[in-house]
């Protein structure tokens, strides 16, 4: 029995997707999930957990958007902007998935309260600081789960908030029961 979670913002590239998609897997694997980290048309070898790592795409590319409302669960990885935000929630209208959580990217200092109370209508949000370290690891050809960063501590505890989630996704769908209703809980408060 397959699960598939989806990583995406929309329209909107450059938020951090594949850097969170990266560090989600390797977290999961350490935890003992058996999880792929896929791109949406990939072949899938696993029966267990996927993540797949959804490229920005836009509503015209209707294979991509086959894919997407193929999967059991989404996870949203925005900036603080309203172009993502306006990305995301035309996703989250159209997926009607549930959705283990909105991590809000690259805040620097502090997050804003508007983009914060916004994003936690679609789902549980966490933060993400910026940090030098992280941006550049694409660069230097680093892994981002073996970068020190701030960045890089706040994504694996959102990853493992989300493995919980993701748990009773699964045993939803074991039962039979599994929820296409969105998932509308509190921002954590760990995450300031």
């Amino acid at each position: 029995m397959s699960v598939k979670i989806c990583i995406t913002s929309g329209s909107k590239g450059g938020t951090g997707k594949t850097t969170f998609a990266e560090i989600l897997a390797y977290v999961w694997k350490a935890l003992g999930a058996p999880v792929a980290l896929t791109k949406p048309f990939a072949k899938s070898v696993n029966n267990g957990m996927s993540v797949i790592d959804f490229p920005a795409f836009t509503l015209n590319d209707k294979r991509h958007l086959e894919a997407l409302l193929r999967c059991n669960a989404l996870v949203y990885v925005v900036d603080e902007d309203y172009q993502t935000l306006a990305a995301v929630e035309l996703i989250h209208t159209l997926a009607r998935k549930e959705v283990l959580g909105v991590v809000v990217n690259k805040i620097v200092r502090r997050p804003s309260k508007e983009f914060v109370k916004l994003y936690s209508k679609l789902g549980e949000v966490y933060i993400v600081r910026f940090d030098e370290e992280m941006a550049v690891h694409r660069a230097v050809g680093i892994p981002p789960y073996k970068i020190r960063s701030m960045a890089t501590i706040d994504m694996a505890k959102a990853a493992v908030e989300i493995f919980r989630e993701a748990g009773n996704i699964k045993t939803q769908k074991a039962n039979g029961a599994c929820a296409a209703s969105c998932c509308h809980s509190a921002v954590k408060k760990s995450c300031y």
